[in-house]
């Protein structure tokens, strides 16, 4: 693998993530299951995961819990992930998420993480540093464990950008502010992280491009704002489009949006132009809200269900 296509992904609080399946949420009252189903989960392990399962493969880092390593040793046993996490003391924490079955709705219940020492830190780094970043995407994904302050975070991207890696960051408050602070070469927000980003709603597509527009004045060079049913909206430095996919019938929505972002690093790394690295990312995204394992379907049938992904310019 060389420089121009290597992807690390840095999970600072991965989750072993079990989805429930229920016919409705009753709160208040005794629930019965219709299904559940554990996996290795955390943003950066989900985008590893399915680069994997296109035939990419990525390094994997962050800290893991010692005591119950399996379900992400399995995982990477499996698909082309290379193993660079840290083990702590400790257990790996559990993301409970509630699926109802029509898929509109999902409660997520995210549990602490374990304790991150200096020492852990100092490890990632040393970690980090072993690893051949220059030209790399390094993305850093999801929440913060305790221990990992936001100093350190701030540390982490200047780590990596002073080693020449391109620097993507999937977070939300005050680590998403930081990104821009540091000048991150990619940010995906939502639209709820972008409106609390900005102190605004965003009512409307024209509202959401006008905000992912602001964010990107201030020297981000590639936006991806993921907006639910209405889709996606990709600000690449050579050019501005909207995504948007035929509807399904969803199964989970847990785990779309590190899809979107795997496909767009996919795109990348691959050399798509803008217009397919849209429609790439949008069909990943697609076929995880189809499956509540959130597996890619063999590569050939993602290739070809990109044609069904509707992809306009959005004027600037």
């Amino acid at each position: 693998m060389n420089n121009s296509n290597q992807i690390i992904t840095i999970t600072l609080n991965p989750a072993i993530d079990q989805t429930i399946i229920l016919s409705s949420l009753q709160t208040g009252s005794v629930n019965r299951a219709e299904q559940s189903h554990h996996q290795a989960g955390g943003k950066g392990v989900n985008v590893s995961a399915r680069l994997g399962e296109f035939g990419i493969g990525s390094t994997a880092t962050g800290f893991l819990g010692a005591e119950n390593q399996t379900h992400f040793t399995t995982l990477f046993s499996k698909i082309p992930i290379r193993d660079a996490f840290v083990r702590i003391p400790g257990r790996t924490r559990t993301g409970i998420k509630l699926v109802e079955r029509n898929g509109e709705v999902t409660t997520d219940i995210n549990l602490p993480g374990a304790q991150v020492s200096p020492q852990d830190i100092e490890a990632l780094h040393s970690n980090l540093r072993g690893l051949d970043l220059h030209g790399s995407w390094c993305l850093i994904g999801g929440s913060l464990p305790p221990g990992f302050g936001l100093d350190d975070f701030a540390a982490l991207i200047e780590l990596l950008k002073s080693a020449g890696a391109l620097v993507a960051v999937d977070a939300s408050g005050d680590a998403l502010r930081i990104a821009i602070d540091r000048k991150a070469d990619l940010i995906k927000p939502n639209q709820h992280e972008i409106a609390e980003l900005l102190g605004r709603d965003i009512p409307d597509l024209a509202a959401a491009q006008s905000a992912a527009l602001e964010v990107r004045s201030k020297g981000i060079p590639r936006v991806i704002l993921s907006l639910g049913e209405a889709g996606a909206l990709f600000l690449d430095p050579c050019a501005t489009l909207m995504a948007k996919a035929p509807p399904i019938s969803v199964a989970s929505t847990v785990g779309a949006g590190d899809a979107l972002l795997a496909g767009y690093l996919a795109g990348l790394s691959t050399g798509l132009d803008a217009t397919a690295r849209a429609q790439l990312a949008t069909t990943f995204a697609r076929c995880s809200l189809a499956s509540v394992e959130r597996q890619l379907p063999p590569k050939a049938d993602v290739l070809t269900r990109m044609a069904e992904i509707d992809v306009t310019p959005a004027h600037s």
